[in-house]
C-alpha cells in the first residue's frame, strides 16, 4: 500500500512540475518590435484585438478579412496603437485560388514574414442535416484555406525561422453536437498543423508550429447567439485570448490552451474516457442546444 502511495505522490509531483514548466513566462515584448506578421479574420472578433496587440508591440502588420470597411477600421486603430506599418488586403477565404494573394502581398509590402496567425473561421449551431455543399464550403474556409496559405509562406518563414499561429478549438479535440462540422474542421486542422510541424523537424525547417486550442471566448459573435450570461460567464475574454496567442506563438509553444483550465480539462478526460466526456457533453451541452432551440 506504501508503493501505491509513493506512485501518486510522484505522479501529483511530476504534474505540478509540468504545470509550472509550461506556465512559464518566457515572452519578450521587444522581441515583437519591427517583425512582420500576417493576421487572418482580423476584421472583428479574435483576430481584430489579436492585431491590436501585435500593434501595441511595433509590429508591422498586414490584416485580411472580406469587409474592407472594417479592415480600413483596423488598420487605423493599429496604427494610433502603435503599429510601425498596417496594410490591409480584402479576400474571402472560401476561394482558394485567391488566397496566395495574401502571401505575395505579405512579401511585396513587408519584405517578408516572421509571423502568420491564422484565425478565420465560420461556424453555426445547428444539427446535422446532410448539407454537403455547406460542408464543403466550410471545410475550404476552416481548413483548406489555412494549409495553402501556410505552405506558400514555408519559404518566407524558412527565411526568418518564422513562426505560424493556428487558431483552432477544444472542438478539434472533442466533438461537440450542433457543430460537427466545425468539429471537423478543427479536427483536421490540429491532425495536419501536428504533422506539419514534425516534418518540418524531420528536414530541419526552423519553422515552429503553434496549435491554439481556444474555449468558448465572448466575442460579439458568440454573444449575439449566447445571450444567456449564465453560459457566457464561463467563457474567456477576446482580449485575453489574443495576448495569450501573441505570447504563445512568441514563446514557439507547440500546443497552447485558452482558457487553460477548461479546455486542458476536458482533454484530459477525453483522454482517460471518452464516455464519460459524452455523459458530461450530454448534462452540459444539451441544454444550451435546447435553449437555442436547436
Amino acid at each position: 500500500m506504501g508503493k501505491f502511495w509513493n506512485i501518486i505522490g510522484l505522479l501529483i509531483v511530476f504534474i505540478a512540475m509540468y504545470i509550472a514548466y509550461t506556465a512559464r513566462n518566457t515572452f519578450d515584448p521587444e522581441s515583437i518590435r519591427g517583425k512582420r506578421v500576417v493576421v487572418t479574420g482580423a476584421s472583428t472578433g479574435i483576430g481584430e484585438k489579436v492585431a491590436y496587440q501585435y500593434a501595441k508591440l511595433g509590429a508591422n502588420i498586414l490584416i485580411t478579412a472580406r469587409r474592407e470597411i472594417r479592415l480600413k477600421q483596423v488598420m487605423k486603430k493599429c496604427l494610433e496603437l502603435g503599429a510601425q506599418s498596417a496594410h490591409y488586403i480584402s479576400l474571402d477565404m472560401q476561394v482558394i485560388n485567391e488566397t496566395g494573394k495574401l502571401i505575395t502581398e505579405a512579401e511585396k509590402i513587408l519584405g517578408g514574414l516572421d509571423y502568420l496567425v491564422l484565425n478565420h473561421a465560420i461556424y453555426n449551431m445547428k444539427l446535422w442535416d446532410g448539407d454537403i455543399e455547406r460542408l464543403h464550403a466550410l471545410m475550404n474556409i476552416n481548413f483548406v484555406s489555412y494549409v495553402n496559405l501556410a505552405t506558400k509562406a514555408l519559404p518566407m518563414l524558412s527565411t526568418s525561422n518564422g513562426s505560424i499561429a493556428v487558431v483552432s478549438s477544444g472542438t478539434g479535440l472533442f466533438s461537440l453536437p450542433g457543430a460537427v462540422s466545425y468539429s471537423a474542421s478543427k479536427h483536421a486542422l490540429n491532425g495536419f498543423f501536428e504533422g506539419l510541424r514534425l516534418e518540418l523537424k524531420y528536414k530541419e525547417i526552423d519553422v515552429a508550429v503553434t496549435l491554439l486550442l481556444l474555449g468558448g471566448i465572448t466575442t460579439d459573435h458568440v454573444i449575439d447567439m449566447l445571450p444567456n450570461r449564465d453560459t457566457l460567464a464561463h467563457f474567456g475574454d477576446p482580449t485575453e485570448a489574443a495576448s495569450f496567442i501573441v505570447k504563445a506563438t512568441s514563446s514557439k509553444q507547440t500546443w497552447a490552451y485558452y482558457p487553460w483550465v477548461g479546455v486542458r480539462t476536458m482533454e484530459i478526460i477525453h483522454t482517460i474516457s471518452r464516455d464519460l466526456i459524452h455523459v458530461m457533453i450530454a448534462n452540459w451541452f444539451f441544454p444550451m442546444l435546447r435553449i437555442l432551440k436547436i
